[in-house]
C-alpha cells in the first residue's frame, strides 16, 4: 500500500487546504498531512553546506519533514497561487528540498500537485510550471496537477467542486499503484 504526504504551502486555512483535507480524507491509513503554516521553516541560507554534507545545517521544522518525504510514495503538494507563482511558504519550503537536491533520495516518487488562485485559471499554469521544475530537479514522476479558481477564504467549502476533486482522487489512487 502506498503512502501518502500531503504538504499545504498556503499561508492560511483556505480554499488549498481544503482541497487537500478533502483528498486526505479519503486516502488509505498510510497518509500524513503537513500544513506549513503551523510550523517554522527558516528561509535557506545558501550556505551551501548541504551540497557536500546533504544535509542542512539549520535546526527547524524541516529537519522532521525530510524524513517523510523521503518515506512517502506519494507527494501531494498543494499551493496557493501567489502573483502567478508558489506562496512564500512553499517557496520556503521548496528552497529547503536543496539537501535531496543530486542524491537520487526522491527519484520517481509520484508527486500531485494541486493550486488554487483567484485570477484565472490559466494564470496558475505558471504555478504548475515551477512546480514541475521543483519536482523536474529531484527526479520526482509528476503525476498529475489540478488548478482550481477561488479567491475568497472558502470559495471552494461553499461551493465544493466535488466532480473535479472526484476525479482527482480516483486519479491519485490509480497513478499510487
Amino acid at each position: 500500500m502506498a503512502k501518502f504526504l500531503l504538504i499545504s504551502g498556503s499561508p492560511r486555512a483556505g480554499n488549498t487546504e481544503f482541497i487537500l483535507k478533502k483528498i486526505f480524507a479519503v486516502l488509505p491509513e498510510e497518509k500524513e498531512l503537513i500544513l506549513l503554516r503551523q510550523l517554522k521553516i527558516n528561509r535557506c541560507k545558501g550556505c551551501l553546506s548541504c551540497d557536500k554534507s546533504k544535509k542542512c545545517v539549520q535546526k527547524d521544522d524541516m529537519q522532521a519533514i525530510y524524513p517523510k518525504m523521503q518515506s512517502a510514495d506519494v507527494l501531494i503538494i498543494g499551493s496557493s497561487n501567489y502573483f502567478d507563482n508558489v506562496s512564500g511558504l512553499t517557496k520556503d519550503f521548496i528552497d529547503r528540498t536543496n539537501p535531496f537536491y543530486q542524491t537520487g533520495l526522491l527519484k520517481s516518487k509520484k508527486v500531485f500537485f494541486i493550486v488554487v488562485g483567484g485570477g484565472k485559471i490559466q494564470n496558475s499554469q505558471r504555478v504548475v510550471e515551477a512546480l514541475k521544475y521543483f519536482a523536474d530537479t529531484h527526479k520526482l514522476d509528476v503525476a498529475g496537477s489540478y488548478c482550481f479558481q477561488a479567491l475568497h477564504l472558502d470559495d471552494l467549502a461553499n461551493d465544493p467542486p466535488m466532480r473535479k476533486i472526484n476525479q482527482i482522487i480516483r486519479a491519485i489512487n490509480i497513478k499510487a499503484k
